[in-house]
This record gives structure tokens, C-alpha cells and sequence, in this order.
């Protein structure tokens, strides 16, 4: 049964459904759900939410990035990206939750804030610590492995690499040259995961995406 995923290439919840499809070498058909009238009007039909990334699996439609790759696992089609044990298990969804909860809820806030002209520093400082204390606590349960998890690639990294590639970049919009200097567990995962192949194409998708948004902006 054919299975379609309506996605955004700048979106890291898109992003974190598309490592997972290629890290298990599913046949999805893929395609961006505001590129036209018609896709959109798709989109909109399908979720109330009316964002991306959502998957259609025959008669079964699946938002929610996290729920999508729950889904995927549980079709059993593919290598698992889930850890073989119950602890690892559980330590990879806790590194998912911390990313969404705490780094990914601020970072998202920040991303309007991005433009000097107009640009609310007090509500940025915020955001900022807010930040800062997720990073912080993402960072205890990494131990700098190029794998959150298990020494292969899981859910947890699925929701990490798109998330870190961000975090990076934001830094520097809001002064900080060097966001991973004091998280140095962080720091080595990230630079080890983008020796994965699936991790790479993933990061490198959104690089490229970020770039023409940029680009059109300026």
C-alpha cells in the first residue's frame, strides 16, 4: 500500500520524518504541502491542524512528526530505529521529549524574532535562557557518542539532527558565535551523527532550503 508524506523541506518536524524514511528505506512518495493550490487544499482537507508534515498510509492519515515515526516503526518495515532494550528505550524517548519540550518550543518563538528592525529584546533574552536550560539538559543525557543512543541510529537521532542543525544557526542571528561552546556532549554528538549518511542528506536538505529562504529574504 502506497504511502505519500506531505512535508516542508525547511520544516525540522518534516525533517525528522524524512531521516526516518531513509534510514529504513521506505517507498514514500513525498511532496511539499504549500507548493501548490492544489496540494495545500489536500493538506487542509486531510488534518485541521493544517500542517506539515503529514502522512498518508492508504486510508490512514498520521500528523504529528513524533506519532509519524512511531507509526513507521510499528509497520515493522525496515531496520528498527528503535534500541533493542527497555531502558535504552526509554532514554531515547526522553531525549526526544527534552528536544521538543525545551529546546525546539523556544527555538520555534525565536525564529520570529530573527530580524534586528522591530525586534523584541526582552521577550528574546527569554526565549533565550529558556533555551539555554534545554541545551543544557539535552546535554547531561548525551555523552558525545556520534548516536543518542544504542551505537546506531534511532528515533531520538531522527528528532536531533534537524533540531541541532537550528540551534546552531540561531546563535549567531542573536550574537552568539559559538552556541555548543559550553555543551560539549552535544557538540561531539552532533558533529559524529552527520557521519551517518541519513543524518548528512537530512541536514544537508534543510542546509539547502534554509539558504533559499534566506536568500529570497535578502
Amino acid at each position: 500500500m502506497s504511502m505519500k508524506l506531505y512535508n516542508s523541506q525547511l520544516s525540522p518536524y518534516s525533517a525528522r520524518v524524512r531521516l526516518a524514511i531513509y534510514a529504513k528505506g521506505l517507498d514514500v512518495t513525498i511532496v511539499d504541502g504549500f507548493s501548490t493550490p492544489e496540494l495545500e487544499a489536500e493538506l487542509c482537507r486531510l488534518t485541521p491542524m493544517q500542517k506539515v508534515p503529514v502522512l498518508v498510509h492508504g486510508d490512514v492519515v498520521v500528523p504529528e512528526s513524533e506519532v509519524i515515526c512511531e507509526y513507521l516503526e510499528d509497520l515493522g518495515v525496515g531496520p528498527s530505529l528503535r534500541p533493542d532494550d527497555t531502558e535504552s528505550r526509554a532514554r531515547m524517548r526522553l531525549l526526544s521529549r527534552l528536544g521538543d519540550l525545551y529546546v525546539m518550543e523556544p527555538m520555534t518563538k525565536l525564529f520570529g524574532q530573527i530580524n534586528p528592525k522591530g525586534r523584541d529584546q526582552a521577550f528574546v533574552d527569554a526565549r533565550m535562557a529558556e533555551l539555554d536550560s534545554g541545551m543544557a539538559w539535552l546535554d547531561h543525557y548525551l555523552d558525545g557518542s556520534p548516536y543518542a543512543v544504542g551505537g546506531k541510529l534511532t528515533l531520538a537521532d531522527c528528532a536531533l539532527a534537524p533540531m541541532l542543525f537550528f540551534y546552531k544557526q540561531i546563535g549567531p542571528m542573536f550574537g552568539f558565535v559559538d552556541p555548543f561552546a559550553r555543551l560539549k556532549s552535544a557538540c561531539d554528538y552532533y558533529k559524529g551523527l552527520q557521519q551517518d549518511v541519513h543524518a548528512a542528506r537530512v541536514i544537508e536538505e534543510v542546509e539547502v532550503a534554509l539558504k533559499r529562504v534566506m536568500g529570497a529574504k535578502g
